[in-house]
């Protein structure tokens, strides 16, 4: 089975700032979805996957973002500048 995950993320903002500006008839910016929409089409004609899963970042932080949850933090090492 050929599975398409994608960082929807990662493709709104693509989309975004990546399509001319367009807006609903009552000034709602639609140029994302219309880019998220044509880059997903794209995507599924190139690929042909026979499914897709579509991941998209929480408002709230995560249990990924704690202090206690950083893997190979070592605590006597510099900051990078």
């Amino acid at each position: 089975m050929k599975l398409m995950i994608l960082d929807g993320n990662s493709i709104v903002n693509r989309a975004f700032y990546g399509v001319r500006p367009l807006s609903a008839p009552d000034g709602t910016p639609t140029n994302a979805v219309y880019g998220f929409l044509a880059i997903l089409q794209r995507m599924l004609d190139e690929q042909e996957p026979e499914a897709v899963c579509v991941s998209f970042d929480l408002k709230a932080p995560t249990f990924r973002q704690s202090p206690l949850s950083r893997i190979g933090v070592c605590p006597s090492r510099q900051a990078s500048p």
